[in-house]
């Protein structure tokens, strides 16, 4: 199924992030980028984001499919890599891969040290998959802990309600704490819905974060 997407950005390569960061498109779906306006700078003061037209090949043949040789040698890598990380870490937590797919493999970890693990807010669970996938080359690496990426879904999604309103009623653009890229994909999805505001994200990861702000009005 090919689908095509318009975002506006700066450059091609921040059209490209866009999309995978607001529609979930992965890169080796995309077959061809199109400029439909340049974007426009003036001396570094005045810039104004071009658009972009991306067309994606969403099919089950649009992406190279790995044999199942090639998902044992990328789970087995992503296993010796986190056991590699939790022993340094001092922590005691079972590994299970819970899907492996694609360059994409889901481990969950279970333990006495669940806790450790997870955080505040999640914050250490994010930093420990930030760093495992500097780690696994050429794999996208998603960890949870006994469901906990579901409960923190949620709470996000109430996150994102409350800030739209706070946009909306106050009139003030919002700036939120920085977040990896699954869960700003959760804070977008909820903040589109509200046809007044605008979302985008800033800065770069790990320390990227997303701004809500009213539309401009004409």
């Amino acid at each position: 199924m090919n689908l095509t997407y318009k975002v506006k950005a700066l450059t091609k390569e921040l059209a490209i992030e866009k999309a995978i960061e607001k529609y979930g498109v992965k890169k080796t779906q995309i077959i061809e980028i199109k400029e439909l306006t340049k974007p426009v700078s003036f001396l570094g003061f005045f810039k104004k984001d071009g658009e972009f037209e991306i067309h994606t090949d969403e099919s089950e043949n649009g992406t190279q499919h790995e044999t199942e040789e090639e998902k044992v040698d990328v789970k087995k890598v992503v296993v010796e890599k986190t056991t590699e990380l939790l022993e340094k870490m001092g922590l005691i937590l079972e590994i299970n891969v819970l899907e492996a797919r694609d360059h994409y493999v889901l481990i969950n970890l279970s333990g006495e040290d669940n806790g450790i693990i997870i955080g505040k807010k999640g914050k250490t669970l994010n930093s420990f998959e930030y760093l495992l996938n500097s780690l696994c080359k050429g794999v996208k690496v998603e960890v949870d802990v006994e469901g906990f990426k579901a409960k923190r879904a949620e709470t996000l999604r109430d996150l994102a309600r409350k800030m739209s309103e706070k946009a909306i009623n106050t009139n003030k653009t919002v700036r939120l704490n920085p977040m990896p890229p699954r869960e700003r994909k959760i804070i977008h999805e909820i903040v589109n819905k509200y046809k007044e505001l605008d979302t985008f994200s800033e800065g770069r990861d790990p320390k990227r974060y997303i701004v809500i702000k009213r539309k401009k009005t004409v």
